[in-house]
Formats: structure tokens, sequence, C-alpha cells
């Protein structure tokens, strides 16, 4: 995937969540070709660091992005996570997570790699959206990804 093709993966997921067309399952549908096509990107992201001191994205207003979420995505909630996942094995508990906040902070990472690839440079736009997916929108991504995966073994199993 070439750096054009890793920016339509974040367009698309941001139109997806901006997008008032369609019915709600109409996006749910599209929403998991959508997230498995920027968790790809992400094995694509190559980049020599831009040492240039640009300034910071504007920050994106959270309450605003959930509101738009839960709008296009009414039918997902909360859900269990295993916590802690890699120690205590057999034994752990679990924490809470939010579909809602999942998607709204994805978004709100892309929308910032967006403003760095409009306003400074290819390869700083890259370096954020690398790390922005290693420090914190990777865990919401997988974790919701299990949740999607969950939700369609229980609706098959009721069928």
């Amino acid at each position: 995937m070439k750096p054009p093709e890793i920016r339509n993966a974040i367009r698309d997921y941001l139109n997806l969540v901006e997008s008032t067309d369609g019915s709600t399952e109409d996006a749910e549908s599209r929403l998991v070709p959508v997230l498995d096509r920027l968790a790809l990107a992400q094995s694509f992201v190559s980049f020599t660091f831009d040492e240039t001191d640009y300034p910071d994205s504007p920050d994106q207003n959270y309450d605003d992005l959930r509101k738009l979420v839960s709008k296009r995505f009414p039918n997902y909630g909360y859900y269990n996570v295993a916590d802690p996942i890699t120690s205590n094995i057999g034994e752990a508990g679990a924490s809470v997570g939010d579909a809602i906040d999942d998607l709204a902070d994805i978004a709100r990472d892309l929308y910032d790699v967006e403003w760095y690839w409009a306003n400074t440079s290819e390869a700083n736009a890259l370096f954020h959206l690398q790390q922005s997916y290693r420090t914190h929108w990777r865990r919401h991504l997988r974790e919701f990804q299990v949740y999607l995966d969950a939700l369609e073994l229980d609706r098959d199993l009721s069928v």
C-alpha cells in the first residue's frame, strides 16, 4: 500500500463516520472492511522522519465526535474486555470496553493525521499515523473488532 492508498483508507473511515447516507445496517456492514483496511494500512507505513518543527493539529472536540458516532452507529454499546491479558492466565477479570468511544477515538486520531497530511508533509502525517496507532488507537481498533466478531457470532447462534 502506497501513501495515497493509506490516506484513502483513513478518508474512507472518516467519510463513513461523517456520512448521513444509508441505513444503520448499511453503515455497520461497511465498517468491517473499512476497519480491516485501516489495520492493513499500518503494515505499509514507511517514511523518512521529517525534522521540521510543525505546529500541532487543532484539537477535535471529543463530545462532538462521540455524538456523531452514536448517531451513525446506534446499535453499538459496552462490552467486556479481559483484564489483564498477559498475566493471571485463567484468572483474569474483565474491564468494560465502549464501542462508541473506540470509534470516536479512532476518528479523533485520524482527523489529526488528515490535518497533518493537508498542512505539513506526508512524512509527518505518516509519523503521526504510526505513533497514534501504536500508542492509542490500535487497542481501540482491535478490541472493537473482537466485539464485532462476538456480535456476529451471537446473531448467528440466535437464528
